[in-house]
């Protein structure tokens, strides 16, 4: 993330993305070199057009410096220094154009990735704030913007300009008189051009934007597409579509108005000053025929300069929408990262401890409303009670995805917030309710557990989560293809790979969001023989949905309000008849009028 984190906000995103040719210099610099090449080789033809026509048309001699041909030599050298000029031409253009297609997709790779490494180290908190369709969008079509912008208008935006430069010489060369003539029309350019390109900057950053929100709204509606189709909503879903689809087409309309605006008002400026010329230049050559072939060099020249002319407003046009998409990717990357700094967190050997700790969401309600509780090293603490309790949020702290407004969080005495958050989720484990598996291979999703595993202890952990003889049976073993989300595996498969991946980490703190609420008796079976493995000789704190799930803890919290309102064994809690026990007593009815 050099790039990300070494630049500034108030750097331009001009500058921030020149930034990204620094390793390129060498190539950039070849490139040019081209681009100057095939710029005096576009001037070459105009310089020599006017003078070699005036001979074949009038039988005369050409004198080139001190060359002076004609006759044979004419028909000869004429064809053979056109050709040599279309040569060198083309030959620099493809050279310029392979080379800066070259550095643009290395800069974008290096782009891409430094996104991509920024998304992963931004703390969870910035993607609930943020739709996912909005991030893929950014990373798809804004990307994609700016890897043309950089690839393509600036490698063309190099070439046509020197292109231009170098005819503007020439026409300067041949007769500064017909030259100021001409030109006197490119400072009154100067502010329509400047205002264009404010004006697309703008739009082409709305017009991203709603583009990123269809996106995300079509990601949405398709991701819970069994929802929408359950509750027959289909039309409704397609009317939201066609409605931001309608302001996206209204910005995409007003981007292209403008970009179409720009080219038909540069070529008008342009004729403006070529029929100048012409209706000057005619005068001049009636009273001396000489100057006839001055005239058509210039006049060649300035004909020269449509093509480029065109393509520079084209590649304008491109780095403009190019700047507008960098700016939303610079905004990403601009987001906070977490602090990664303070000591080295070792294993739990202690007391996990928390001390009026607060946590609250966008500084409003509070979630942990001066929670304070411990969890002895070696032990199984429970935490139950109903939704919206604190229990989740708990857990988001210790991983260290929430901060805790007020209180302290010790590990092993020592303040968590002193300590590194990688190094501390170095030695927790945490098993979610849904199981998440990535698409891949089995293999893929257990290595996430610990990069560096070998064959030998992928297999042992597989054992101790009694998930071996599932993977054995796999075609392909732990080469076995994974699905998004898991889907080729049932919910008990799943969560046994999930343990796996658990054991791997070689844990001393395990976090548990009661991983077998959501199975049937056969798979909770299996499951939990794995988490008793997991569980032993580790410290393991577990969020229970179902009490009977937590009988055998040492501890049991019972959280309300961000509060604990109780604690004790099942025996005690039980005994005491306080909201434990109405909680027990409520899920007992429950499951009996379920069993009716």
């Amino acid at each position: 993330m050099t790039q990300f984190a070494s630049v500034g906000a108030p750097a331009s995103s001009h500058a921030r993305l020149l930034r990204y040719l620094r390793p390129h210099r060498a190539a950039v610099v070849l490139a040019l070199g081209c681009s100057a090449v095939s710029a005096a080789a576009a001037a070459a033809y105009a310089y020599l057009i006017g003078p070699l026509l005036k001979a074949l048309l009038a039988g005369s001699e050409v004198e080139l410096g001190p060359l002076r041909l004609g006759g044979e030599d004419l028909a000869v050298w004429l064809p053979l220094s056109v050709v040599a000029v279309a040569a060198v031409k083309a030959l620099s253009q493809y050279l310029q154009g392979g080379l800066m297609s070259s550095v643009g997709q290395r800069v974008m790779a290096a782009l891409r990735r430094e996104l991509y490494d920024k998304l992963l180290s931004l703390p969870p908190r910035t993607f609930e704030r943020r739709h996912s369709g909005e991030l893929l969008s950014r990373f798809t079509a804004d990307i994609a913007q700016v890897e043309f912008a950089v690839s393509q208008a600036l490698s063309s935006y190099v070439k046509d300009s020197l292109q231009l430069l170098a005819l503007l010489g020439v026409c300067a060369a041949i007769d500064l008189r017909l030259f100021g003539l001409a030109f006197v029309v490119l400072p009154a350019a100067a502010l329509p051009v400047s205002r264009f390109a404010r004006s697309l900057k703008k739009v082409a950053a709305r017009t991203q934007g709603s583009l990123g929100r269809l996106t995300e709204l079509a990601a949405e509606q398709l991701h819970n597409l069994p929802v929408v189709q359950a509750y027959r909503a289909e039309a409704l879903a397609m009317g939201r579509f066609d409605e931001e689809q309608s302001r996206y087409l209204g910005a995409t309309r007003r981007s292209l108005f403008i970009r179409g605006s720009f080219t038909p008002a540069l070529e008008l400026l342009g004729i403006i000053g070529v029929a100048a010329v012409v209706a000057v230049g005619a005068r001049a050559v009636s009273a001396e025929p000489a100057l006839s072939g001055k005239l058509v060099s210039f006049l060649a020249a300035a004909l020269l300069m449509y093509q480029p002319l065109k393509a520079l407003s084209g590649s304008f046009s491109s780095a403009a929408q190019g700047v507008g998409a960098a700016q939303r990717l610079f905004e990403l990357a601009d987001e906070p990262l977490s602090p990664e700094e303070g000591a080295e967190a070792g294993p739990l050997g202690g007391a996990l401890e928390l001390r009026g700790v607060k946590v609250s969401y966008g500084g409003e309600q509070e979630a942990l409303a001066g929670l304070s509780l411990a969890v002895p090293a070696g032990r199984t603490v429970a935490l139950v009670g109903p939704s919206g309790a604190g229990k989740s949020t708990l857990f988001s702290l210790l991983l260290g995805f929430v901060g805790a407004t007020e209180g302290e969080v010790l590990w092993d005495g020592a303040p968590l917030g002193g300590l590194r958050p990688s190094s501390v989720r170095a030695q927790v484990a945490w098993v979610p309710q849904g199981p998440v598996l990535f698409s891949g291979s089995v293999r893929h999703n257990l290595l996430f557990g610990r990069p560096e595993a070998s064959e030998a202890e992928l297999w042992e952990a597989l054992r101790r989560a009694h998930a071996e003889e599932l993977v054995r049976a796999l075609p392909g073993g732990l080469e076995a293809p994974v699905a998004e989300r898991g889907s080729n595996f049932s919910g008990g498969q799943r969560q046994r790979l999930a343990i796996a991946r658990a054991f791997l980490r070689e844990p001393s703190l395990l976090l548990l969001d009661e991983p077998t609420s959501a199975l049937d008796a056969a798979a909770e079976q299996e499951v939990r023989a794995g988490l008793a493995e997991l569980m032993r000789g580790r410290t393991a704190l577990i969020i229970a949905h179902r009490l009977s799930t937590v009988r055998e803890a040492d501890v049991i919290y019972v959280l309300d309000g961000g509060v604990v309102v109780e604690s004790g064994t099942h025996e005690e809690l039980s005994a005491r008849g306080g909201r434990y026990a109405a909680l027990l007593l409520a899920e007992v009815l429950g499951e009996r009028q379920a069993g009716a």
